[in-house]
Parts: C-alpha cells; sequence; structure tokens
C-alpha cells in the first residue's frame, strides 16, 4: 500500500507543478517548455499509479477498468495540452533581430549568435546529465523498493 500512496504523491506533486506552470505561463513569466515537462510528469505519474493499482486490485476488475478508462483520459489530455503548448509555445519572433551591413558588427553579431548557442547547448548538456542522475536515483530506489516488496509476498 506505500507504493499506491507514493504513486499518488507523484500524482498529486506533478499535478500542482502543472497547475503552477500553466499559471505562471498564462501570467507571462513561465515557459512553455515548463509546461511540457509538468504536463509530461503528470502522465508518467498517473501510469506508474494505474501499475501500482494493478499489483494490489484484480486487474479485470470493473474498478479497476473505469480507473484504467480515467488514466488514459489523463494521458490524452496531458498529450493534447502539450501539443498546444508546443504549438504557441514554438513562435518565437526573428523580426526583432536587425543584421548590420557593415563588417565588423556583422562578424560581432555572428559571434554573439555563436556563443548563445553555445552556451544554451552546454546548459542543454547539463540539463540532460542531471535529469539522467535524478531518474537512475530514482530507478535503484523503485528497484530496492520492488525486491522488498516481492521478499514480503514470497513470506507471506
Amino acid at each position: 500500500s506505500s507504493s499506491l500512496v507514493n504513486a499518488a504523491k507523484v500524482v498529486a506533486v506533478a499535478t500542482t507543478a502543472l497547475c503552477e506552470a500553466a499559471d505562471a505561463l498564462v501570467s507571462g513569466k513561465g515557459s512553455s517548455e515548463r509546461l511540457v515537462a509538468a504536463a509530461k510528469q503528470v502522465s508518467t505519474g498517473t501510469a506508474k499509479l494505474l501499475i501500482a493499482c494493478k499489483l494490489h486490485k484484480d486487474a479485470e476488475s470493473p474498478s479497476m477498468k473505469r480507473l484504467q478508462n480515467a488514466g488514459n483520459a489523463v494521458k490524452h489530455a496531458s498529450e493534447k495540452l502539450v501539443a498546444t503548448a508546443l504549438e504557441f509555445g514554438g513562435h518565437e519572433d526573428d523580426s526583432s533581430v536587425s543584421i548590420s551591413d557593415r563588417l565588423v558588427k556583422g562578424m560581432a553579431q555572428e559571434l554573439e549568435a555563436a556563443e548563445a548557442i553555445a552556451r544554451q547547448e552546454r546548459e542543454l548538456e547539463m540539463a540532460k546529465r542531471a535529469l539522467q542522475k535524478i531518474r537512475e536515483s530514482k530507478f535503484k530506489r523503485t528497484a530496492t523498493t520492488m525486491m522488498a516488496v516481492n521478499a514480503f509476498k514470497k513470506k507471506t
């Protein structure tokens, strides 16, 4: 039952993050990327909650089927939210970039743009490594918990 509680807590935290990301985006203080990430967390957390429920209940029971339908609805709503956020968040206005006709100024602009790209690529790689470490840690905790659950089940 602790796996059910933990899975439900994950969904609750992810849903809170989704609401906060949506509020920030609407108020102009957030990003569509954060909203997308939060929506994906809700979808993933819901899937894990359903798996935890299936371990504790009859997977073919009417209540489990209704729960699965609700989970599918959450998944589809999250996918739709992600698609909408990407559609509206992906339209950046390039008209604000003024390109200089002067050789030195133009070279400086190109260098600044290349620098910005390199900085963002480095930040992206750092974020990817951090996410990988988080996922590895969660995997290890989940594996340890599942081993404990299986050992408990064998004893009973």
